[in-house]
């Protein structure tokens, strides 16, 4: 991978996990796209991110988008559970994975790693077994329509053998897939159009040099202050990274495109040349943490001896030739293998 795409990549990572961060831009989220059957058992009123995401697991914990937790609902049980004084106080996990790239491997893999990783760690905590609802948000130049491995397996298989494979589910969000008039009627998303329309046309800088208003149109300030203030901030430098423009060219065109109440009080990308050296030596050190990170979650998945290099670099999405390159450093040092 070269340190461009590396830095494209981080650019959509920090994008998305900032607006996860946000748990009312969450919540927007969830109700569009949880199935409508679904959400009465959801208490959205207990939503929050699982900060430390508690699970022991060492390759998975860190290389998922966000998690977030609700409890669920027990009005909306049988009453015959309801009366059960033995009921548990069941959870709902929200397990967020953002692909800017359609993923060589089937996603059903990782995200059965994903979701048994928080399943251990509950069986370790005490805790009865989350009910995990994987959210995959695409947004990549390739078409991936969403297929189960098995699916094709319906039509020529009978039930006996059928009940015996995996069948993992999981809610696909294809932002790639969306027309920019789809995105701008979706009003229940609010700001958030902004921020599909900027990750729909993450990979055409042309575009956002020269489509700036149709993004920050929906940027509204009946959001409360604090989620505007982030979002906008976040949703600027994101599209200033994207369009690959010098950041005195992108501030001119921005402030030709804003409503003078829409710069009130807000850091925003106008001050991004000032901090330019400071940025590029928090970077370096940044960058720098990564690569340990990713280092010792090689050498985790190496000694367990089931995941082939390539599935490794996919997984953590790192050049193959560092997993080579771990993987020799591993061969050569005992105090390693322990």
């Amino acid at each position: 991978m070269t340190n461009r795409r590396k830095t494209r990549n981080r650019d959509h990572d920090i994008f998305i996990k900032g607006i996860l961060s946000i748990n009312e831009l969450v919540l927007l989220l969830l109700h569009r796209y949880i199935p409508l059957d679904l959400q009465p058992y959801i208490d959205f009123s207990t939503l929050q991110a699982l900060s430390d995401a508690h699970i022991d697991n060492k390759l998975v914990a860190q290389y998922s988008d966000s998690i977030h937790e609700c409890a669920l609902v027990k009005e909306r049980l049988p009453k015959s559970i309801q009366d059960l004084s033995d009921l548990p106080n069941f959870r709902f996990c929200f397990l967020w994975e953002h692909k800017s790239s359609k993923p060589t491997d089937p996603i059903e893999g990782q995200v059965e790693r994903y979701r048994y990783a928080i399943i251990s760690s509950d069986l370790k905590n005490k805790r009865k077994p989350s009910i995990i609802l994987p959210i995959i948000l695409y947004h990549g130049k390739t078409k991936w329509t969403k297929k189960m491995v098995f699916e094709d397996y319906e039509t020529h298989l009978p039930s006996e053998i059928l009940k015996y494979l995996p069948a993992p589910r999981y809610i696909f969000i294809d932002i790639a897939d969306m027309s920019k008039q789809e995105i701008e009627q979706m009003i229940d998303l609010k700001i958030l159009r902004s921020a599909f329309i900027a990750l729909k046309f993450a990979h055409d800088e042309k575009f956002f040099q020269d489509n700036l208003a149709e993004i920050l149109k929906f940027v509204e300030t009946s959001s409360s202050e604090i989620v505007f203030q982030s979002f906008f901030k976040m949703l600027l430098e994101y599209v200033q990274r994207r369009s690959q423009m010098e950041a005195d060219a992108f501030n001119k065109i921005v402030q030709q495109k804003l409503e003078p109440n829409m710069v009130t009080n807000i850091k925003t990308i106008f001050e991004i040349a000032e901090e330019k050296a400071e940025l590029r030596g928090i970077e370096k050190g940044i960058e720098e943490g990564r690569q340990e990170t990713a280092r010792i979650a090689i050498i985790n998945m190496l000694k367990l001896k089931t995941f082939s290099n390539s599935q490794i670099a996919d997984i953590l999405e790192v050049d193959i030739d560092f997993v080579k390159k771990v993987q020799d450093e591993l061969a050569s040092n005992p105090l390693l293998k322990g």
